[in-house]
């Protein structure tokens, strides 16, 4: 792969990347792009989004929309999009001898749909890079909303109601000094595997400190838009990546709740197959269906888990059940976590009526009232250990200007399977071959369909439709449902073609699947501490991806969609059975999917053997005493089902032990 320098747009030249002049608008605000980085990006956003029968055209608009975008971004991000921005100048003229800033409208989009369609798997991820913050941008406009006939907002709370519990909490944010703290355990993350475990074990009487990373967001901070939720609920700014064979985003929240807070709510156990595969191959004799489904039992009453009412799965549900009903598969609605859900369809950016019993309305709370206590913006940089055994951890508050240190007698880390690997490997706390190895995510997909009736999937719930004909050979369908501004950046199309899509939004379904991976990956630090992932996706769950997409053709043509559209490269749109016939009979290249994950696990995995596991089946580090990890990491495999209830179920029995071990 070859980078390319910036092209000047008069002369052709290739000087060295520009210092940042900064362009200012005629409000005389500060832009973080320089003026001809700015006209590079309209005329990317004019190319990708020409004029529609009623949409807007891309251009200068878009970019003072993406100006705006990018308030709050991080620095290497914006650095990121210079780059893009300057790369797409330059190879313009590799291709037609002009700069992409001075070419006709039509000939730019001649240019982007060639890097669309091409053969080569890293210039149609270039693309897709290119164009995102200018889609995101673009659409995320109230008056495109109001094009399509789609409603933007949901209802606001704008004061949170009074809680108790809250007097427990200390906001890093604010701290004036440093802190010095003691407990019985520090628990490091609150999302499904750690505030779990602090609530059991604040209930068992023993005294607990929660830090989180994070801020503690209430209800009236979410606002349902996705550009504001990237930046305040999700790690990295939904910027996180992993490197392979497949570009892959790997989606984690970073928040009071962690992915809980920004997930779709469905609730399974895991299989039993999954539990009889532990023992057999990682000798974990101790995990089977009957033995964790006590504990699965008591995360489902926190969580007030029920199947979700068919009248809240929306036009989606409706047009998978007829196609799924017409070819014979079992479906129905999802089980999930949100008994009170009203179907607003924002379940990813936080719920705003609290009807989702993610961790920050539901386990951190209880154990706040149970006498926990609660630091946010806690950044752990150091576990100490003394003689062989955790004693405590210390980090930076807030913006860093103040810091803290907790004793304890315990260290329980959950942090998930990105962040954990990092803080145990960090001053070599945890020397092993298997940390930070193991990982697996569930490769995820979609199709989307176009159908003469309406959908409009900005109102149901997004992931609330399920089919599972095909989970024993490790394929789950599960609704995928994303409002208009999301709808944009998932399709990766530019042009004429983008746009019809578009403005067909009310009549377009999207459905997902993923797979139970038997590919791994790893994970170790990156720039400024944040995850560097990498992940090749195997043939095997190629194939097994391969033959789900076809499934969901056909599901989608038996429910009577007019186009369907599954975004294979060199098969991205499909009408008929012989299509479909042609798909499967595809030689598949794991480039030529679009692939997401949301269920990174297993880089710490429990285990019998020392020499192949991190963990005990206890939890407890092997080389470190009193050191335990209950989240993510922590699970030894792909599970092949949404992993929450599964995490919680599991640190609710480490916890047990945790408390035994401390008696």
């Amino acid at each position: 792969m070859f980078v390319a320098q910036p092209m000047d747009s008069h002369d052709g030249r290739s000087p060295a990347l520009p210092r940042r002049d900064r362009a200012r608008t005629s409000s005389g605000e500060t832009s973080p792009l320089t003026p001809h980085e700015e006209r590079i990006a309209a005329a990317v956003a004019a190319a990708t989004m020409p004029a529609g029968r009623f949409l807007e055209a891309g251009g200068e608009a878009t970019v003072a929309k993406l100006r705006r975008w990018l308030v709050g971004t991080s620095a290497i991000q914006v650095k990121g999009i210079r780059a893009l921005l300057w790369a797409a100048e330059a190879l313009s003229v590799t291709r037609t001898g002009r700069p992409l800033s001075t070419l006709p409208r039509a000939r730019a989009e001649k240019l982007l749909a060639a890097w669309q369609t091409s053969r080569s798997p890293l210039r149609r991820a270039f693309l897709r890079a290119l164009v995102t913050p200018l889609k995101a941008a673009h659409f995320d406009d109230p008056k495109m909303f109001a094009h399509v006939g789609c409603a933007r907002e949901t209802p606001k709370l704008t004061v949170d109601e009074p809680a108790r519990w809250m007097r427990q909490v200390t906001l890093g944010r604010d701290a004036t000094g440093d802190l010095e703290l003691e407990c019985e355990v520090v628990v490091v993350g609150t999302g499904a595997g750690g505030a779990a475990c602090a609530y059991e074990l604040a209930s068992r009487g023993r005294a607990v400190l929660l830090l989180e990373e994070g801020e503690y967001h209430r209800r009236s901070a979410f606002t349902s838009r996705a550009s504001e939720t990237f930046k305040k609920l999700y790690r990295d700014q939904a910027m996180t990546f992993a490197i392979g064979n497949v570009g892959t985003p790997v989606w984690a929240g970073r928040a009071v709740g962690g992915s809980t807070v920004i997930n779709s709510g469905t609730c399974y156990r895991a299989p039993e197959r999954v539990f009889r595969a532990w023992r057999e191959e990682l000798g974990l004799t101790q995990f089977t269906g009957a033995s964790l489904a006590p504990y699965y039992e008591r995360v489902e009453a926190m969580l007030r888990v029920e199947s979700a009412k068919r009248d809240l799965t929306g036009g989606v549900g409706r047009v998978i059940a007829r196609g799924a009903e017409s070819l014979g598969l079992s479906h129905h609605p999802l089980v999930r976590n949100a008994p009170d859900c009203d179907g607003q369809g924002v379940c990813c950016f936080g719920c705003p009526t609290g009807a989702k019993r993610s961790t920050d309305v539901s386990y951190v709370p209880e154990a706040l009232l149970r006498g926990a206590q609660l630091v946010t913006g806690a950044r752990v940089s150091t576990i100490d250990v003394v003689a062989g055994r955790a004693r405590g951890v210390r980090g930076s508050l807030g913006n860093g200007a103040h810091g803290f240190r907790v004793k304890a007698d315990v260290v329980v880390v959950a942090g998930g399977a990105l962040m954990t690997p990092l803080l145990l490997a960090r001053n070599g706390v945890v020397r092993h071959s298997m940390l930070g190895r193991n990982l697996s995510i569930h490769p995820a997909t979609k199709v989307m369909s176009v159908f003469d009736e309406d959908i409009d999937m900005s109102r149901g719930i997004p992931q609330g439709y399920a089919i599972d004909s095909y989970a024993e050979e490790g394929i789950m369908f599960e609704g995928a449902s994303t409002p208009l501004d999301v709808t944009a950046i998932a399709v990766p199309w530019v042009g004429t073609k983008f746009v019809e899509v578009m403005e067909a939004y009310r009549n377009v379904a999207t459905f997902g699947l993923m797979v139970k991976d038997t590919s791994r990956g790893s994970v170790r630090a990156g720039p400024n501490g944040s995850p560097l992932i990498f992940y090749d996706m195997n043939m095997e769950d190629t194939r097994r991806m391969q033959r789900g997409v076809a499934i969901l053709c056909e599901v989608f043509l038996a429910a009577g969609a007019k186009r369907v559209l599954p975004f294979i490269a060199g098969l991205d749109e499909v009408r008929s059975l012989a299509d479909v016939a042609k798909l499967r009979a595809k030689t598949f290249a794991p480039s030529d999917v679009e692939v997401s994950a949301f269920h990174p696990l297993g880089t710490c995995r429990v285990g019998a053997d020392p020499r192949t596991s991190v963990l005990g089946p206890d939890h407890e580090v092997h080389s470190v005493e009193r050191l335990f990890v209950t989240d993510g990491s922590a699970v030894p495999s792909s599970l092949g089902v949404n992993p929450q209830m599964t995490i919680m179920a599991m640190a609710l029995r480490a916890a047990e032990i945790i408390d035994a071990r401390l008696s």
